[in-house]
């Protein structure tokens, strides 16, 4: 008797109706173009194509002889309080402080979702992710969104 993990194949079905879909969508609404020229429905289509490779390989996988019995994490009303509270801190400051302050504000929002809250692990986290922000999405991508902004 084969034993199938329910919760590996519905997320693997929901992956590859998504995946579907998304290919479809794109590559029926948008020009593909080539591959030295792509268009705007290339990167869509690629992305629903993994999409559904990773899907079949998670249904597939959902047949191995291992069960997990479904338990619902408990509700944590902090985490998510916490969570929404940053996304909102961080579309409230990214246009009047600039991006990297933004992103600091939102690390140390989201890391009071946290039981065990260390200042220490979230300062340098922080510090991390507002120099990647820079790095990739000014620097790198040469975004005009600024990285520092003085109101005033």
């Amino acid at each position: 008797m084969i034993r199938v993990d329910a919760r590996d194949l519905v997320g693997g079905v929901v992956l590859v109706g998504i995946g579907l879909f998304t290919a479809v969508f794109a590559s029926s609404h948008y020009a593909l173009g080539q591959l030295a020229r792509m268009g705007p429905g290339f990167f869509p289509t690629a992305l629903g194509c993994v999409l559904v490779g990773l899907g079949t390989l998670v249904v597939l996988l959902s047949f191995r002889q291992t069960t997990h019995t479904l338990h619902p994490p408990p509700f944590r009303p902090r985490a998510l309080v916490a969570v929404l509270a940053a996304v909102l801190v961080f579309s409230l400051t990214v246009t009047r402080f600039g991006l990297v302050p933004a992103t600091l504000v939102l690390v140390f929002v989201s890391a009071l979702a946290e039981p065990g809250y260390r200042w220490k692990r979230t300062a340098l986290l922080a510090l991390a992710l507002a120099a990647m922000s820079w790095l990739i999405f000014i620097v790198g991508l040469q975004m005009t969104l600024p990285a520092f902004t003085f109101p005033g």
